[in-house]
């Protein structure tokens, strides 16, 4: 920016930064052979001399904006008496005294030339021109340190006290101003790969991490820029114009604090991902307050309920045959019998879902509601046999008598948990029996503000009321605050669809876990049904293989596989050895002249 400085000698253009200081006007004044002792830089005559280390932007001055330089010297003193002295005479005085104010000016213009410039000099308030800081502060500059008599640091650190013309980093201008032992941003040289003495997050940045060569090359940058102002000089001086240009600069701000402490910079960010609550940085407090501004905020954060449109499964495509089995065995009890099972299966590159079997756990429904899943020693080589038929558990069914709600709270939350667990697209099969003894099944997910607030552990253990979910912490549901939040905010519709595919599983044997369980005897049915069957189509039966794996037939770690293998490959080729064992098996329980 160009600054027009008007003193008793004349008027002065000046070429300064748009970060430039007070303190920068005198230096450039000075070079101009301006006379300024005992003068002082003000906006307006009457007004009061400006700070030296305030900023020209903090004080409201832009480019092209005049000031003045006023104070008392000798020859205006001489000039302003022999003025007022002379203030009744005729014009011809008063020109005589014009032109003796000019001479005289002349002769304070020679002797500044001729006088020896002394930038360290101190000025009336302790600082000297080349000092950048407040009054009261101390610099290399204006400070009695002398060499390396006041260094406190390492041997391969370098403070302002001790820096030399070999020195390539960026120059430090602040002195330490600290008890001795302790450590500043002027003293501290500490390599990127210490972390030790950092004390904040992996995302963050404070004075002991904070690299050298940024320094470096912001140092470069800015010199760049001051020949690139200094030769852009010429043409602002003869055109008289200064074009305003916004420079956004990256600027990484140091922390001002103790290693022990934390501020808006050395705080890690915010993690969009997180469930915790974000931290506020509040401008009007620290870390620990609060203030009017930060209690809307915190209001803010409460969860407003909304109705959740698209589902994250855009549809389950079901094997109806493993459906309708299940269907089957709930209506002979005529619903008094209640189930739960596990969907296993694929998801989609679109988020669909793929259903090829059910497995159902052990459980028992004593109340003919809701049925109580018991513990399952299964579980885990399940999970794995599943893996190695290349499925997963992509969903879960249950089923219930009629009633008003399509899921209660206690629903939802296994639904959430679920999801949270076994990823987005899983999805929650319910048959329903309505008024008119009729079954339907339908798909369902909850929605994301349900995973979340699953996922923080908002929803209480105990849900008295089927149709609200009661919270710990209050949402706003339609404008009001409450706790217990409708459950029909929670619930989102998949569309539900049969496959148009088969199945790599038929469905003969016997699903596990039912009333009456499972024995050797269907095992040899199941044998005597599928006598002429191939290897591939026996063995095909996720039932079945659950029934092998429940009674040991098969070693698990070196059967099992390849077995899957074969399975999943559609192929006979190593499964006619294990149809023999079967077959031994079999025929010592029912006879081996029954396979004749």
């Amino acid at each position: 920016m160009i600054i027009a400085v008007r003193s008793p000698s004349g008027t002065t253009k000046i070429n300064v930064s748009d970060t430039a200081i007070v303190k920068d006007l005198y230096v450039k004044l000075k070079e101009n052979n301006v006379d300024i002792d005992g003068k002082s830089i003000t906006k307006t005559p009457r007004d009061p001399p400006l700070e030296v280390g305030d900023k020209l932007s903090s004080l409201g001055i832009k480019s092209g904006d005049l000031l003045h330089l006023v104070g008392n010297n000798n020859s205006n003193s001489n000039s302003n008496s022999s003025s007022n002295s002379n203030s009744n005479s005729n014009n011809n005085n008063n020109n005589n005294n014009n032109n003796n104010n000019n001479n005289n000016n002349n002769n304070n213009n020679n002797n500044i030339s001729k006088k020896e410039i002394s930038y360290d000099e101190k000025l009336p308030n302790g600082l000297t021109l080349r000092c950048k800081h407040a009054v009261g502060d101390k610099c290399v500059f204006c400070s009695d340190a002398q060499g390396m008599k006041r260094c406190d640091h390492p041997e391969n650190a370098t403070c302002p006290n001790c820096q030399n013309k070999k020195f390539k980093g960026k120059r430090l201008k602040w002195l330490c101003n600290h008890p001795a032992g302790s450590k500043c941003s002027n003293c501290l040289r500490v390599g990127k790969n210490v972390s030790y003495k950092c004390n904040h997050g992996s995302t963050a940045t404070c004075v002991n991490c904070m690299d050298k060569d940024d320094e470096d090359q912001d140092e470069e940058n800015n010199n760049n820029n001051n020949d690139n102002n200094n030769k852009d000089n010429s043409e602002i001086k003869t055109s008289g114009f200064v074009p305003k240009v916004a420079i956004k600069n990256e600027v990484k701000t140091k922390c001002l604090h103790g290693p022990n402490q934390k501020c808006i910079n050395c705080l890690p960010k915010d993690d969009p991902n997180s469930i915790e609550v974000p931290k506020r940085r509040c401008k009007n407090h620290g870390i620990n307050g609060s203030c009017v501004e930060c209690i809307e905020w915190r209001e803010s954060l409460k969860m407003r309920l909304k109705s959740q449109d698209n589902p994250h499964a855009p549809g389950a495509l079901v094997d109806f045959q493993s459906a309708n089995i299940f269907q089957q065995y709930i209506a002979n009890s005529k619903y008094e019998q209640q189930r739960i099972g596990y969907l296993f299966g694929n998801f989609l590159s679109d988020g669909s879902v793929v259903v090829d079997s059910v497995y159902e756990p052990p459980q028992e429904c004593k109340d003919k509601q809701t049925p109580t899943l018991l513990p399952d020693p299964l579980a885990d080589k399940i999970e794995s046999m599943a893996s190695m038929l290349g499925l997963t558990r992509v969903g879960w069914i249950f089923s219930h008598p009629s009633r008003k709600y399509t899921m209660s709270s206690t629903e939802i939350i296994q639904a959430a948990s679920y999801q949270n667990k076994y990823g987005p697209s899983f999805v929650t099969l319910i048959l329903s029996v309505n008024s008119d003894g009729q079954s339907n099944m339908e798909a369902f997910q909850v929605s994301d503000q349900a995973l979340k607030l699953e996922k923080t552990g908002e929803f209480l253990t105990t849900q008295p009321d089927p149709t609200k979910c009661k919270l710990k912490s209050p949402v706003f549901e339609e404008g009001t605050e409450t706790v217990n939040a409708d459950t029909h905010f929670f619930i989102v519709t998949v569309p539900l669809k049969a496959r148009e595919d088969k199945s790599i599983f038929d469905i003969s044997f016997p699903v596990e876990n039912r009333i009456p369980v499972n024995t050797l005897s269907d095992l040899a049915s199941y044998k005597l049904e599928h006598k002429d069957v191939s290897p591939l189509k026996f063995f095909s039966d996720f039932h079945f293989l659950i029934f092998l794996l429940e009674n040991q037939f098969l070693d698990f770690q070196s059967d099992f596989p390849i077995i899957c293998e074969n399975i999943r490959s559609r192929s006979s080729e190593n499964l006619i050895g294990y149809l023999e064992i079967i077959n031994y098996q079999i025929g010592d329980i029912i006879g081996h002249d029954q396979f004749n």
